[in-house]
C-alpha cells in the first residue's frame, strides 16, 4: 500500500530531478543543442541502473523502499526526460535519434546494474 509519505517523497525527489535537468538545460542548451536530451536520459539511465543494482543487493526494508521511491522514481525519474525525446523524434528525419538514444540509454542502464550489483553481469 502506497502512503502519503512515499507519494510526497516521489513528488518532492521529481521536483529536484526536474529543477536539476532545468539547470543543465539552461547551462548547456545552446553549447550542446539536441544532443542534450539523450545526453541526460542516458546519464539517468545510468544512474537508475545503479541505484536498481545496490538496490538489489539490499536486504528488503520499508527505508529501503523509500530511498528508492526518492532517488529512483523522484530524482531520477524527474531527472530523465523521454517525453522531450518524443517530441525531438517525432519529425522523422531525426526518428533516428530516438532509436538511438533508447538503445544506448538501455545498454547504460545494464552497464549501471552490473555496477551496482558489484559483479560481471545479471
Amino acid at each position: 500500500m502506497v502512503s502519503w509519505r512515499d507519494l510526497v517523497s516521489v513528488a518532492v525527489g521529481g521536483a529536484l530531478g526536474t529543477a536539476a535537468r532545468a539547470g543543465l538545460t539552461l547551462a548547456f542548451a545552446d553549447a550542446l543543442g539536441p544532443v542534450l536530451v539523450p545526453i541526460i536520459n542516458v546519464i539517468g539511465a545510468f544512474a537508475i541502473g545503479i541505484l536498481f543494482g545496490i538496490r538489489a543487493r539490499m536486504p528488503r526494508s520499508p527505508r529501503a523502499q523509500r530511498a528508492q521511491l526518492f532517488f529512483g522514481t523522484g530524482v531520477l525519474g524527474g531527472f530523465t526526460t523521454y517525453s522531450a525525446l518524443a517530441v525531438e523524434s517525432a519529425d522523422v528525419s531525426s526518428a533516428w535519434w530516438g532509436v538511438a538514444t533508447v538503445v544506448i540509454g538501455t545498454l547504460a542502464a545494464w552497464a549501471g546494474v552490473v555496477i551496482g550489483r558489484g559483479r560481471r553481469a545479471p
